[in-house]
């Protein structure tokens, strides 16, 4: 009741404001979902509930003031209503966003509060290792949801913090220098535990059209005498990234990459710390004419390389499900399956983490920390392909890469990893002038460690494919489908970590299992931003040999932008 009151007020307070002539905008979105599961195994089990009904009404409103030209003032308040919940015991009022930003002098723009940021793909940046495959359709739906949700857009992370940025102009030689710098909280102090920050910049310099050049650092650092420790935690990332460009007729050429170093330690123990480089360079080839772009490019990430802004993971899989967590008599824990990564968007952060976050080997063994992921090298090329009617379009990177370390053996493992989408505008073959689209995606991955001993031995090995379809059978009315396959078969060695990194014992992985999924639905659209679904899906899963599962979902989603 006081936020009610609290929203009318300020909404008063904001027509007061509006009519002395300032600019006052409405932003956010609404939702609803409203869900019906039927689940069962093939053990026994009575205990878990084979049938439950759940959903949720909310809405984000946002207050977008610009008290003059160079100032933007945001907040967003969130009402969730958990439908159940009876005179507003199923309700809650939470601060979604808020931030402050604008133009110093009509040179420094500025950001305080809730800031997306970014720099380079190894210092920071926030990349997507678990959902390998493009999503379309039914699929599509989810993903969005749980990007929005998340704050997952563009690779940035959502921090809270303060950005500033600034760019000089020159008339020879060079054309610009830009200046970025941010600095972000990771978390506060306490009775032991110090604050600890997170900085740093870049300067890019444009030489010109054909040449970039930037220098980038970033600090992970504690702040002493922020509480009773004396040992402060520091890691720091330096390099230089690059873009050279040609751009011809006919062709494009381009050379782009980024190499440095990182260094992590404690304040007390310098000389026990690590450090390593990275070196990442990769070249392409455009033919316009064709639609076809050729790349091949060489990476070698040290096995001690550490930048947790770039290597912070959204999900760590040690978390628990909160979709049927527990099921059979003994209720036993329900491991993340594939589909949780679609359909639980409260297993994903938007945090940065300073530790080695635990992953998914089934998942992605390969490149689990994305492009930044440590203790790898090798080669990887592809082409992107887009015919000039716009009736297919291809994307397809083989990756040949091994470790450069090995963990617990002298023995190196070796990874294959193929990644490809093709997506069919079956509207453009048929000149139809409805949206007609089908999209397939496969990604397939291999580890392999070869020894005279068998407990050294790996062979693991994975498949993940999609199909996603959107036809429209009338205007703003489609039909929607999406499938996936997963399987995983084979055995890892994966490593036990202490909270400051280093492995202290290994435990043996073993998998051998699939997990199919199949949807179809409906979707209208009362606007470009406004639309309404029902989907009906079915999900089995054999993973735990012991202890399959099976269940179907009905999902009806409204969703409104604005």
């Amino acid at each position: 009741m006081k936020a009610l009151l609290f929203i009318i007020l300020f909404s008063l307070g904001l027509n007061a404001f509006s009519q002395e002539g300032k600019k006052v905008q409405f932003v956010g979105g609404a939702r609803s979902l409203i869900s019906q599961s039927d689940f069962t195994s093939d053990v026994s089990d009575t205990v878990t509930a084979p049938k439950t009904t759940g959903g949720y009404a909310l809405i984000d409103l946002g207050f977008k003031i610009n008290p003059n030209e160079n100032t933007e003032v945001l907040g967003m308040i969130r009402i969730n209503n958990q439908f159940g919940g009876f005179y507003g015991a199923g309700v809650t009022f939470d601060v979604r966003q808020i931030h402050v930003k604008g133009v110093a002098g009509k040179v420094l723009r500025y950001q305080i509060g809730n800031i997306d940021y970014k720099l380079t793909p190894y210092t920071f940046y926030n990349h997507n290792p678990d959902l390998l495959v493009q999503s379309l359709g039914i699929n599509k739906i989810k993903e969005e949801v749980l990007n929005y949700e998340s704050f997952y857009k563009n690779n940035n992370w959502r921090q809270q913090g303060a950005a500033a940025d600034f760019a000089i102009q020159f008339p020879k030689l060079i054309q610009e220098l830009k200046f970025n710098g941010f600095i972000t909280r990771l978390n506060p102090s306490a009775s032991n535990v110090l604050e600890r920050l997170y900085g740093g910049g870049n300067v890019i310099m444009k030489q010109s059209k054909y040449l970039t050049i930037g220098v980038n650092h970033v600090r992970v650092f504690d702040l002493l005498q922020t509480a009773d420790n004396d040992n402060a935690y520091r890691n720091v990332v330096n390099s230089i990234s690059y873009d050279l460009n040609k751009d011809g007729e006919k062709i494009k050429l381009s050379l782009d990459g980024e190499s440095g170093m990182s260094k992590s330690f404690s304040t007390q123990n310098a000389e026990g710390g690590l450090s390593d480089f990275f070196i990442h360079v990769k070249g392409q080839v455009s033919f316009k004419k064709c639609g076809l772009k050729l790349k091949m490019a060489y990476m070698e990430n040290g096995a001690d390389f550490r930048s947790f802004g770039a290597q912070s993971k959204r999900m760590d899989f040690n978390q628990v499900n909160s979709f049927y967590d527990r099921y059979t008599n003994s209720q036993i824990l329900r491991p993340l399956s594939y589909y949780d990564l679609y359909n639980d968007p409260s297993l994903y952060s938007s945090s940065i983490s300073t530790k080695i976050m635990s992953f998914n080997p089934s998942i992605n063994n390969v490149l689990p920390y994305g492009i930044a992921t440590f203790n790898r090298k090798g080669f990887y090329a592809g082409f992107n392909y887009s015919d000039p009617k716009k009736i297919i379009a291809a994307d397809v990177t083989f990756y040949r890469l091994g470790e450069i370390r090995g963990q617990g053996t002298t023995q190196l493992r070796s990874f294959s990893y193929l990644t490809s989408t093709v997506s069919f505008n079956l509207s453009n073959w048929m000149h139809w002038k409805k949206k007609q689209v089908l999209q397939l995606g496969l990604a397939y991955q291999e580890t392999n460690r070869s020894s005279q001993f068998t407990f050294e031995q790996i062979n693991l090995k994975s498949l993940t494919a999609s199909l996603g379809l959107e036809l429209e059978i009338c205007p703003d009315l489609y039909l929607l489908g999406s499938a996936f396959l997963f399987s995983s078969k084979g055995n890892e060695s994966m490593p036990v970590r202490t909270p400051e990194g280093n492995i202290i014992n290994f435990n043996e992985y073993l998998v051998d299992g699939r997990e199919i999924n199949l949807s179809s639905g409906i979707k209208f659209n009362f606007s470009k931003e406004v639309y309404v679904a029902a989907v009906y899906e079915s999900n089995k899963n054999n993973f735990s040999a012991e202890n399959p599962y099976k269940y179907n979902q009905i999902l009806l989603y409204y969703i409104m932008k604005f």
